[in-house]
């Protein structure tokens, strides 16, 4: 255990050198830092936690043989590049299986936590969320989700999209409007009853 304490505090290059003298709780030690973000990628495209869940594990698992060949360097951040991954993921998997994305969509939602009004809490607030960002186009989305959920700059952004920074921050602004008015519009809604 105290081991594996002293790894969470290497930074990305360290754990790459642990790893490819193999150190397998290296892995471990990158996965844990990096699976929420993973997770969230998928979320957001999907909405259904069992098919993010099922496209992250597919995310590391491809990631693991990369890991194994590349150069490690100063200032490593292993999040950009494991985002490509997922991204490429998505796009494969999105370009060769329409169909059964549909279907997958079909997919009921895992079971809700533990403690009641925490579940519902959390539910409430992530349905609000899923609604607010289904509503925006994908490429809105992306930026969004980027941005905001997995806190990356506008350059990180842009070289994941091959976009210019500027056009990043357009995009960017361009979705907070929109969902500033789903917003103004879903309060405007509740406040007259439910009645438009």
């Amino acid at each position: 255990v105290k081991a594996m304490d002293e790894r969470t505090f290497l930074s990305d290059a360290e754990l790459l050198i642990r790893l490819q003298q193999g150190d397998a709780e290296a892995f471990g030690v990158l996965y844990e830092r990096y699976l929420d973000d993973v997770y969230r990628f998928f979320y957001y495209r999907t909405f259904h936690r069992a098919e993010a869940e099922d496209l992250t594990e597919t995310t590391f698992l491809k990631a693991w043989s990369g890991l194994k060949r590349m150069e490690p360097r100063a200032n490593l951040n292993l999040r950009p590049w494991l985002l490509r991954i997922a991204r490429n993921l998505w796009i494969d998997r999105h370009r060769t299986a329409r169909e059964e994305a549909a279907l997958d969509e079909q997919a009921p939602l895992a079971a809700p936590l533990p403690d009641p009004e925490e579940a519902a809490l959390h539910e409430e607030t992530r349905s609000l969320l899923d609604e607010a960002l289904q509503d925006l186009p994908e490429r809105l989305r992306e930026v969004v989700v980027y941005r905001f959920l997995h806190g990356m700059s506008h350059r990180e952004v842009a070289e994941l999209l091959g976009l210019e920074e500027g056009h990043v921050r357009v995009l960017q602004h361009r979705a907070l409007q929109r969902l500033r008015r789903w917003l103004e519009s879903r309060s405007r809604f509740s406040a007259h009853g439910g009645e438009k």
